[in-house]
């Protein structure tokens, strides 16, 4: 399966979300997939948790993608797959990916095995901006 596609999110750019949103990518290249199937369950119970964390969340997968957005459900969308901002990140040679983008945009966890959202939760509360909206929510 060639870099193409996994390419950008019908001209979605993943940098719109910097300062405002955390981005999980769900990407498969067969969305009927037991792993996969297993990935998007974990998450289907953890909305207002994700919400909290100020999560969206991309699944990609071949020509398709859905964007979830826990902040705003209005903002949700989803569509064919085109353009190049989300190929630039996934490794097409992995058929199926999971993918933590921070706040700031940088790429905080790569894996190729179903991320639980207790680990996922885990990583998130332990990063500096977390801890501080953490600390700003005590006030």
């Amino acid at each position: 399966m060639g870099c193409a596609s996994f390419v950008n999110l019908k001209a979605q750019n993943l940098e719109k979300h910097t300062w405002i949103n955390r981005i999980l990518v769900v990407k498969t290249s067969d969305s009927a997939s037991e792993i996969y199937q297993e990935q998007i369950n974990e998450f289907r119970n953890a909305t207002d948790e994700l919400k909290d964390r100020k999560f969206v969340l991309y699944k990609i997968s071949v020509d398709h993608f859905e964007l979830i957005d826990f902040t705003n459900p209005e903002l949700s969308d989803s569509g064919k797959t085109a353009g190049k901002s989300i190929g630039k990140i996934l490794n097409d040679k992995e058929d199926f990916e999971v993918l933590l983008i921070g706040l700031d945009g940088g790429i905080k966890l790569r894996q190729t095995e179903v991320l639980s959202k207790e680990e996922l939760f885990n990583i998130v509360d332990a990063m500096p901006m977390r801890r501080n909206e953490l600390n700003k929510k005590k006030e």
